[in-house]
């Protein structure tokens, strides 16, 4: 424990150390430099160059004490301490080498001279590198930070508002629901009659009670697109469509679902992937006539993402539907239908498209990444 904290305190003071010492240490250096000079006698301490040259030193030396400092206890993240310190490091070499090259067409016969020019060169590339660095990390950063506030407004709102239609939805389908279901078995139970197992107020009390089992289930499945801490896996979407097909034939045995589906397809998802099968296999169900009702499911791996499409040989869609046919239904509607089909698909990184409809049937295509199983 101590050792992790150790290092997780040397990562996020280590420059701001390194950078305020070397300022120290360029500041110590010009102040002894000319006590030195001073006391042997040397004439070096009244040239211009030499005053001029020490006295802007002192600010840059300052400027790099109050960096690192500043720098240990500013907001910017120690990941972007990499390249403040690459600013700093370039800053100070290249103007280093820069007044080197100017040595050559300005040269002196003053060591201390040089030294006091090298130190100057320096102390400057490295004050100026320092402030290149902390604006360009704190503008990167600010940016970020921007990006993420907005982000996070845009969930917050998306999360209230589609909480807000959830919860009316619930309150209007279950209470409606409950009340039949209240209704009836109150009738039930104050009737004196034996109570036969194909009483119709019986089996109006299992389809309410069935329809507020799929609103809830329904809508958990829709909210669980906005949580915070949602994690996808590999799920073999071959299994997937099989397992929804033999539901779907076991739900109504008088439908046919022939399928062609490619095996050991991997798409990222999460357990409610079936709800976005099911209710577009019980969407061709429930709006066409059984009689002769053929449904087809496809998959298949093409160009590194993963197709799907659906076909029934039913009615159509009505045209007045077409436009609102992915849209959120309105309090009243029973279910979230195709709204909550494209809500998964888009929250699993797909697309839905309504490729046909008409007289001869209605297509739907799915398109997924691919994806592979962990043990791959």
């Amino acid at each position: 424990m101590k050792g992790k904290y150790w290092e997780n305190q040397t990562s996020e003071t280590l420059l701001a150390t390194i950078i305020s010492a070397s300022g120290f240490l360029l500041l110590l250096w010009s102040i002894l430099e000319p006590v030195v000079l001073f006391t042997s006698g040397s004439s070096t301490i009244f040239q211009a160059r030499y005053i001029v040259g020490h006295v802007t030193i002192v600010p840059s030396c300052l400027g790099l004490i109050w960096g690192g400092q500043w720098l240990r206890t500013s907001e910017i993240p120690v990941e972007h301490h990499r390249r403040i310190g690459l600013y700093w490091i370039l800053g100070g070499v290249g103007f280093l080498v820069f007044n080197i090259g100017l040595m050559t067409f300005f040269p002196t016969d003053s060591l201390w001279v040089v030294t006091n020019w090298i130190r100057w060169a320096l102390t400057l590339g490295l004050a100026v590198g320092l402030v290149l660095g902390i604006s360009h990390s704190r503008s990167i950063f600010t940016t970020l930070t921007a990006e993420r506030q907005t982000l996070r407004a845009e969930h917050m709102a998306k999360q209230r508002d589609l909480v807000d239609q959830m919860n009316g939805i619930l309150r209007h389908e279950v209470l409606n629901s409950t009340q039949v279901i209240v209704g009836n078995a109150s009738l039930l139970r104050e009737s004196d009659e034996p109570i036969e197992p194909t009483d119709e107020r019986l089996q109006r009390i299992l389809r309410q009670g069935e329809e507020v089992t799929t609103v809830i289930q329904e809508v958990r499945s829709l909210l669980s697109t906005i949580q915070a801490d949602r994690q996808l896996e590999p799920v073999n979407l071959s299994q997937s469509i099989r397992a929804e097909i033999a539901k779907t034939e076991e739900r109504h045995p008088g439908v046919s679902v022939a399928a062609d589906v490619s095996d050991d397809i991997y798409i990222e998802a999460d357990e409610v992937f079936g709800r976005i099968l099911s209710n577009l296999l019980g969407n061709a169900v429930q709006h066409n006539n059984l009689s002769g009702l053929v449904l087809t499911v496809d998959a298949e791996v093409r160009d590194e993402s993963v197709r799907v499409v659906i076909q029934d040989n039913g009615g159509g869609i009505p045209e007045d539907e077409l436009e609102t046919l992915f849209s959120r239904p309105d309090i009243g509607d029973h279910g979230l239908g195709l709204h909550l089909v494209k809500e998964l698909t888009l929250s699993y990184g797909g697309t839905i498209d309504l490729i046909e409809t008409g007289e001869a049937g209605t297509t739907f295509e799915l398109r997924f990444p691919v994806s592979k199983p962990h043990h791959e």
